[in-house]
């Protein structure tokens, strides 16, 4: 996966994001502190993104993590084992939060991710 691609990626996630939960690029750039030309170029992945700005937009955007704006080709490699979590009670947090746990407990380079599958 090349450096643009990487940000085509995130910037489509913003996009999605915002869109779902009804947000403006302005109201979403007003949040993170950035102009609204900036929010536009960064969903056409045309702008790079600092690290303190990821984490700003999966705020506005409402994500409990930043691994929801993130391509999913970078978070899953050869040896991760998928655990799907199917209840409709376990909100976006709570599945952010059990994933981070599962990854944590695996020191070796295999990680252990949560997926939805309702």
């Amino acid at each position: 996966m090349n450096e643009w691609s990487i940000y085509s990626a995130l910037g489509e996630a913003v996009a999605i994001r915002r869109k779902a939960i009804g947000l403006t690029q302005a109201q979403v750039a007003v949040k993170v502190g950035i102009s609204r030309a900036s929010i536009a170029n960064i969903e056409s992945g045309r702008q790079k993104v600092l690290l303190h700005q990821v984490y700003l937009l999966a705020e506005a955007l409402k994500l409990p993590s930043i691994m929801q704006l993130l391509p999913k080709s970078l978070l899953r490699g050869e040896n991760d084992i998928v655990v799907p979590i199917s209840r409709s009670d376990i909100s976006e947090r709570q599945k952010a939060q059990v994933n981070d746990a599962l990854m944590g407990m695996f020191s070796n380079g295999t990680t252990l991710a949560a997926s939805d599958d309702s």
